[in-house]
Parts: C-alpha cells; sequence; structure tokens
C-alpha cells in the first residue's frame, strides 16, 4: 500500500522513477533522447534519423514491419529501408512511432506472457489502431497522434501491470467490477493511473498536449459533441479505448457494449454506422498484423463489428504477405543478404523513376550498402564545379558527418585513394589502415571506422563524377569480391539517380 505519509506528488515522482529505472528502460532513453535531438537539429535529413533507428537492430526490424502493415501503404509497394519509411512519414511522425514501439516492447518484454498484462497490452494496441483508422473517418487530420495517443491511453494502468504484478492483481481483486479499478489501483499504489501516465509520456517528451487527455472524463457513450480539433481527438480515442476493452472481453455480453459504442460514436461525430465500423474492422486489422512484432503472441481473439459477422483472430503469420521479414530481420545471422539487397535496390529504382528527391534517394543507397555488406560507414564525396576537388556530400556512420563538413581532397595522384578512384576511373580496395589511405599524403587520418574499405568512382554518362566509399572499423573482416561487387550494384544506382537529377 501507498504510504500515508507521503505527498500525492513525491509519491508520483518516485513511482516515475522506479519505473524509468527498471529493465531497458534507460537504453530506450537514450534511444528516444537521441531521435528527439536529430529532428531538432536545423539541417536535419532522412539519414540522420534513420541512424539512430539503424543502430537499433531490433528496433529497426520492429519499425520496418510495421511501417509495412496495410495502413501505411495503401498501394501495396514494400518500404525496404528505414530512410524510406522516414522521408515517407516525416521525422516527426517516425519519431513518435520509435519511440511507441521502443516502450511499448519494453512493457511487453517485462511483462513474460502473464495474462492480465497481456490482456492489456492487447487493449493498448487495438485502441491504438482503431483510434488511427477512425480519425480518417472522423476527420482528425494527424492519425499518427491519433495512434499515440491510443497506444498510451491505458498506459499508467500497463506500467503498474507490469513492474508491479502482485500488487496489481490485488488490486484487480479489490475491484468489484470493471469501473472500480481506477479507484483500487488508486488506494494500492497512492495515485491516479492518468497522473502516472501523464508524467511517464512527459518523460519520453511526447507533446504536452496528450496531458490534457489523462485530465479530462472518459465517457465513449457521453453525449457531448466534438467540437473543436482537440475534443474530436480525445473523443475517437474514448471510444477506441472503450471498443478495445469490449472487444478482447470473451463475456457474451461484451459484443452488444462493443456495438453500443459504435453507435454512440455514430451520433457523436455524425458519420454513418457502417463507415465507423468499416473503420474498427480496419484499426483491428491492423492490429492484428502488428501483435507478432510487440511480443504478442497468443493475444486473444478481437471481436468484429457486428455487421462483420465473425471475430478476427490473432495472426501466427508475417506482417504482410508482400514482405519478406526474413531480409529485414536485424537480428538474424542466416538472412540471405542478396534479397534484401535486391529488395532495396527495387526500392532505390522506384525512387529514381518517380524523381523523388535525390538526397533521400542517395540516403537509401548508403543504408542498403551499409545494412546488406555489413559496413560500418559509408560515404558519397562528388567533385566541385570545378572539378578539381572531391567534397563531402552525405555519409552513414559514427562521426562520418564531421569528416565529411571538412572533405576537401585536391584530384591529384598524391590526393589519396578517393583521388585515386577518380582519376583511374577504377575500384580500390583497401583491406587494412584504410583511413590513413583517404587523405592525401601527410595528412593526419579521419577519426572514423575505416580500417577495411572499398572506393568505387561514381561514373554518370562516362565520367567520373564523385566516388562511393564503404568501410569496416578495426576488427571487421576483410572485404570479400562478393561484397565488392555489392557496393558497385549499389554505386550504379548512385550514379543512374544522379544522371536523373541533373538531366
Amino acid at each position: 500500500m501507498a504510504d500515508p505519509a507521503e505527498t500525492p506528488e513525491r509519491s508520483l515522482e518516485h513511482m516515475v522513477d522506479a519505473l524509468a529505472s527498471k529493465g531497458d528502460f534507460p537504453a530506450a532513453a537514450r534511444v528516444i533522447q537521441r531521435l528527439h535531438d536529430a529532428v531538432r537539429r536545423e539541417n536535419c535529413n532522412a539519414l540522420d534519423v534513420a541512424q539512430v533507428i539503424l543502430a537499433d537492430p531490433g528496433l529497426s526490424s520492429k519499425v520496418l514491419r510495421m511501417v509495412n502493415s496495410s495502413f501505411y501503404r495503401p498501394r501495396g509497394e514494400p518500404v525496404s529501408t528505414i530512410t524510406r519509411a522516414v522521408f515517407l512519414l516525416g521525422f516527426e511522425a517516425i519519431r513518435d512511432l520509435a519511440t511507441g514501439v521502443l516502450l511499448i516492447d519494453e512493457v511487453a518484454r517485462a511483462a513474460g506472457g502473464r495474462g492480465a498484462i497481456r490482456d492489456v497490452l492487447q487493449q493498448c494496441l487495438l485502441c491504438g489502431s482503431v483510434s488511427r483508422a477512425l480519425s480518417t473517418v472522423v476527420g482528425y487530420p494527424n492519425p499518427e497522434e491519433a495512434y499515440l495517443l491510443g497506444l498510451f491511453a491505458n498506459w499508467g494502468q500497463l506500467c503498474l501491470a507490469a513492474y508491479y504484478p502482485e500488487r496489481y492483481e490485488r488490486a484487480v481483486q479489490t475491484a468489484r467490477a470493471h469501473e472500480m479499478l481506477e479507484r483500487a489501483l488508486g488506494d494500492e499504489f497512492g495515485l491516479g493511473t492518468g497522473e502516472l501516465a501523464t508524467a511517464m509520456l512527459a518523460r519520453w517528451n511526447f507533446p504536452a498536449s496528450y496531458a490534457e487527455y489523462f485530465l479530462q472524463p472518459h465517457e465513449a457513450n457521453g453525449e457531448r459533441r466534438p467540437t473543436t480539433t482537440g475534443q474530436r481527438l480525445f473523443a475517437l480515442v474514448d471510444v477506441a479505448n472503450e471498443y478495445a476493452a469490449h472487444a478482447i472481453d470473451p463475456d457474451p455480453e461484451a459484443q452488444a457494449a462493443a456495438d453500443a459504442v459504435l453507435r454512440s460514436a455514430e451520433s457523436m461525430f455524425g458519420r454513418r454506422l457502417e463507415d465507423v465500423q468499416a473503420a474498427v474492422e480496419r484499426g483491428a486489422e491492423e492490429a492484428r498484423e502488428h501483435m507478432p512484432v510487440l511480443r504478442m503472441a497468443g493475444a486473444k481473439p478481437v471481436r468484429a463489428p457486428t455487421t462483420t459477422r465473425a471475430a478476427i483472430a490473432p495472426s501466427a503469420g508475417d506482417a504482410s504477405p508482400a514482405f519478406h521479414p526474413a531480409a529485414h530481420d536485424f537480428g538474424n545471422a542466416g538472412a540471405p543478404p542478396s534479397m534484401a539487397a535486391f529488395e532495396i535496390l527495387a526500392e532505390i529504382t522506384r525512387a529514381i523513376l518517380a524523381q523523388e528527391n535525390i538526397n533521400d534517394t542517395l540516403a537509401m543507397v548508403l543504408e542498403g550498402i551499409a545494412r546488406t555488406g555489413g559496413f560500418d560507414a559509408a560515404f558519397l564525396a562528388l567533385l566541385n564545379a570545378r572539378k578539381d576537388r572531391l567534397v563531402g556530400r552525405l555519409g552513414y556512420g559514427e562521426g562520418v558527418a564531421e569528416f565529411l563538413s571538412a572533405l576537401q581532397v585536391p584530384v591529384l595522384p598524391e590526393g589519396g585513394v578517393l583521388a585515386e578512384a577518380v582519376l583511374a576511373r577504377e575500384t580500390r580496395v583497401i583491406n587494412r589502415a584504410g583511413a590513413r589511405a583517404l587523405m592525401p599524403r601527410g595528412e593526419a587520418p579521419p577519426t572514423i571506422a575505416a580500417e577495411a574499405l572499398v572506393v568505387h568512382p561514381l561514373i554518370v554518362r562516362g565520367k567520373a563524377v564523385g566516388v562511393l566509399v564503404a568501410a569496416r572499423g578495426p576488427g571487421g573482416a576483410a572485404i570479400t569480391a562478393a561484397e565488392g561487387t555489392l557496393v558497385q550494384l549499389f554505386c550504379n544506382q548512385a550514379g543512374l539517380a544522379l544522371d536523373r537529377a541533373v538531366h
């Protein structure tokens, strides 16, 4: 029980501090901070944000699988790179999606498959997905914000269930009915779950506007009509949350209660019941796709709206039949690199044909090289207007951006391996002490991971216009002929992208 001598403010502060130190939350907090720092930078680009996500292989894999769900790619084109996911969704949206994945995944890990916590997790995921689907029907302009607020609508309860299971279960037993659980949790822990959710989301740098949701009364079956954009957001999340609670409830009466929530939404938002039901069904299907990604095997079937006449069963399969997770499972050393490489090359080709932003396309090239070839760094340097120097253009890897910002290599025989590759229009491979070879003789080597490297000249219409470099740091394996060929494939795509951009 809560200490009666402790003030509510101190009790909340202590609880937030305690939760933030549990499990992998400290590591998650560091990734979240790096994401926020990257997005806040004035000259932020897609590769800056992608690098933060790519530094965590598990997070990268989960983000790709979620972005490849039916909601994000209605045209059916798979997303094979984090870089493309960033510029398709936008910096803030991918930051918030990655943050949500990190936090929910950590709680799911702590839950360890316990039934009561799994049910709350499933309600959170279903609430988020239904909130996003409903936003398109009721006219809320930011589906990602609706998804995240829905995902965290029960965050306080979820954290208490995951990290204090015995005390949480005691409160559940004390509560005489579902609507009494909040009061029982308050008696047990000395704070409200809404207060806890507000404080924890503030800790993770979520928008301050989220706090307003937890401070307002929640009645999905109320008669209020939302008149402002903010009210519409809170109302649709209330509807989604109430529906989600009934949709996973095995009680026979739950179907009638779930249908009543949707009829209430029909009058609340002034939309046809069939449109509301269709949106809810889409949200439930999206949640089904995401459950395996977020450690939710064995989840309960989800009640579909009455008009569909069937429950939506949890999936044991992949997030999307058109997407090959083996190629994107960053933790699976047995994944065929050729499959991943050709999927990414196909994505780059589509971007070139669509004449998308050249920097975004080149960023996909660098990510593809680093991921599929197991390189620690990759960068592009191009000839200046006078064609007498190579200057840094775009890079991936620790310290590469700083290195490129000062890169000015004279295109002379003694200008180092970069200049040599341009002058000879031939590939150069150095498997030992490669960083020193990047600079002209006599200049200090750069402090980047480049013990072994391959340098490919960038050829556009028969002329060398720059170089593409892929490198491994100290302790990395020597570069093989097959890896050199892989880099050349991506280099050819970079040359094609530059050609289309100029001509």
